[in-house]
């Protein structure tokens, strides 16, 4: 096998007079919101400011594997093997920047930047630098050239991705959006000039490096794409990185200290339910350091970790810290929060459990460590707590929305928590994610609808905690006492023997101690109503005295109450 690999950079690489052809047979691109976003952050945490300026640093994206003589000059065509995600994402990059160099009346600027989409032969001749037939003509119109047909539509699965990715681009790299990550990334308190912040990110994707490789044969290109993209049974993220602690920190006399810390991090996670290891490690590397997917743990690990005793040492403490809070999040135990202040926040935790929510743990691992560090107030502590805990159950237990966003949220917030020097911070940063869940909230129509559709009969136990849960809110609505799970059952006011579909919706649903309710089963309205009149609990007592003068209880009554509790509820949560 002949071959030749040198280090360039991607202005090497679009420099040259190339045409980078993706072959027929190559996937299609593939890249959606989560690859985008990774390399649009990673990109932009490269540009560092040094003396006034924004610079770009050498940021290595991986191998460039491709076909084609390249001792022979006169054939400019190079078939891309490997590289055609990264390739076509900075086509695309570059394609959005001429779009806004062109809005902001700098044409010189615009005009260069479009040199790394659209080249010149040495007759002068126009050709695209990336070459792709599969989206043709739509990839080329669209994207490609300089005066874009923005009328055009996709019509395939990839043309889609592609303008989805062109929008990706163009909304993150608006003035407002750009400038504002760019100053967070850099603690910059002055103004930054979007032209330069925008010459910035180019000049980022130009200082790029990759591993420039080229074959002349396609067999010879996909042996080394395999070898290059080779997988095993590989090591997790989490053993590598463990490797990489443990290297540095050998020392074992008179107590291998850092062994201990992992083994106390490890045995709190197995008491999870999951017992998932990897899972908590990710959630809390993303609630104090930075968004990552699994891949890139090990990468981010040694970016921001720095490679000496002393900052392992620190990380690996931290690390058992956030484990024993992790188990206290996702296993509660109320024993933990028996004080009186704090027994509200074994109900919430539990609720996080019922509704099989863990994108909040992101955020909770930031909450309690600055409530740790007494950097934040009780009153706070509690208040965040009830917002998320009445929001997860709108959101995920009722409406059952689409978590997308959820854990890039928390982890935002989690991290700007974590940044936060006084309980004023604290804070402010607290109410801003306060009033970010309440615009978020599905609407109540959705939520009314989703509500009515809640069922529990007997033996269907999939939905009884979520029940249990609801009528101990209304309960505690009315009454400010919490209802314990164990101490009520729940009761079919119209008996579930009628096997309608609607005796099971919670407008037939009332908690009473076990006493009663083995005493009423298949009894009449009017038998059960006069029983009723026995329970201690205020839900109760309230549907006796709203319903006395009622002879028969019917659908139409069950469906009015559900809307009713439906309204308690959700009006409530607004609220709290």
């Amino acid at each position: 096998m002949e071959l030749k690999a040198v280090s360039s950079s991607v202005d090497d690489v679009l420099r040259l007079q190339r045409k980078y052809v993706i072959p027929r047979f190559q996937r299609e691109f593939s890249w959606d919101t989560e690859e985008l976003t990774e390399i649009f952050n990673d990109l932009l945490e490269n540009i560092v400011y040094e003396n006034g300026k924004l610079v770009p640093n050498d940021y290595f994206i991986g191998s460039l594997v491709l076909v084609g003589d390249d001792d022979d000059t006169a054939k400019i065509e190079r078939f891309v093997v490997d590289g055609q995600q990264r390739l076509t994402t900075f086509t695309i990059a570059f394609a959005v920047l001429t779009q806004k160099f062109k809005a902001l009346k700098e044409d010189k600027l615009g005009q260069m930047t479009h040199l790394n989409v659209m080249g010149e032969d040495n007759d002068g001749n126009s050709y695209a630098k990336l070459v792709n037939e599969n989206p043709k003509p739509f990839f080329q119109k669209r994207i490609q050239l300089k005066d874009i047909d923005f009328s055009m539509k996709p019509s395939t699965a990839e043309e889609k991705r592609l303008l989805s990715a062109y929008n990706f681009f163009d909304k993150q790299l608006r003035e407002s959006s750009l400038i504002k990550i760019i100053k967070e990334n850099n603690h910059i308190q002055n103004d930054i000039n979007y032209i330069d912040a925008l010459k910035a990110f180019r000049d980022q994707i130009l200082k790029c490096r990759v591993i420039y490789i080229t074959v002349k044969s396609f067999d010879d290109a996909y042996t080394i794409f395999e070898v290059l993209n080779s997988k095993g049974k590989d090591l997790t993220p989490v053993d590598i990185i463990k490797n990489s602690i443990f290297s540095i920190l050998t020392e074992q006399e008179p107590l291998d200290s850092a062994a201990e810390r992992w083994k106390s991090a490890k045995d709190e996670i197995k008491k999870c339910e999951s017992g998932d290891f990897n899972t908590f490690y990710r959630h809390y590397w993303i609630s104090k350091y930075r968004l990552s997917t699994n891949r890139n743990l090990v990468k981010y690990f040694r970016k921001n970790i720095d490679k000496n005793i002393n900052d392992y040492t620190i990380f690996i403490n931290e690390l058992a810290v956030a484990a024993k809070d992790y188990a206290q999040i996702s296993e509660p135990d109320r024993s933990d929060w028996n004080r009186p202040e704090y027994l509200s926040v074994y109900t919430t935790l539990n609720s996080f459990k019922i509704f099989n929510v863990t994108q909040v743990r992101i955020f909770l691992l930031a909450l309690f460590d600055v409530k740790r560090k007494n950097l934040i107030s009780h009153k706070q502590f509690i208040n965040i707590l009830n917002c998320l805990e009445h929001f997860h159950f709108v959101f995920t237990a009722v409406c059952s929305s689409r978590p997308s966003g959820l854990e890039q949220r928390y982890s935002a917030y989690a991290r700007r928590l974590r940044n936060c020097k006084n309980k004023e911070e604290s804070a402010t940063c607290v109410n801003n994610l306060i009033q970010d869940l309440k615009n978020s909230l599905p609407e109540y129509n959705l939520f009314e609808s989703a509500f009515k559709n809640i069922r529990y009969v007997s033996g269907q136990e999939k939905q009884k905690k979520l029940v249990q849960y609801i009528l101990q809110k209304v309960e505690t609505y009315f009454s400010t006492t919490e209802l314990k799970f164990n101490l009520f059952t729940i009761e079919h006011i119209l008996p579930e023997s009628t096997k309608k579909d609607f005796v099971g919706m919670i407008g037939n649903l009332l908690p009473l101690g076990n006493d009663i309710n083995s005493s009423l089963q298949d009894k009449e309205f009017s038998y059960k109503m006069e029983k009723y009149k026995d329970s201690q609990y205020i839900t109760v007592k309230n549907f006796v005295e709203e319903y006395h003068d009622t002879e028969e209880w019917t659908e139409e009554l069950i469906q009015k109450r559900t809307i009713d509790l439906a309204k308690i509820l959700y009006e409530n949560i607004i609220e709290g």
